[in-house]
């Protein structure tokens, strides 16, 4: 464990050097990029459930026809996997803007 936590020390030193070293943009800084990028993962992720509900009503106004409630269950999926990967986009931006912020302080 100890040398898993020397090689990942290694690495944010690197990264930290890396980034130290490039020149100042005066144009998008990394803040206003994270703050854009979770503004369309907030939209992205309002749709989602917005599909979800669509997709509720659907199931419900089935009427136990089974070719419509499969098309539901199949807008649900789609829509529980979009929300996912809409929460996962997420994550990784604030992993990787986190080691980038920590890296240029």
């Amino acid at each position: 464990m100890g040398e898993i936590m020397k090689i990942l020390g290694d690495a944010t030193d690197e990264i930290k050097q890396t980034v130290d070293s490039l020149p100042n943009s005066d144009g998008v800084t990394s803040g206003n990029l994270t703050n854009v990028l979770y503004w369309i993962y907030a939209a992205g992720g309002i749709i989602a459930v917005a599909v979800l509900v669509y997709a509720g009503v659907k199931f419900l106004m089935s009427q136990g026809e089974p070719a419509k409630t499969k098309q539901a269950s199949q807008i649900i999926a789609y829509a529980i996997i979009g929300l996912f990967v809409v929460l996962l986009a997420g994550a990784v931006t604030a992993f990787i803007s986190n080691i980038i912020g920590g890296a240029a302080k």
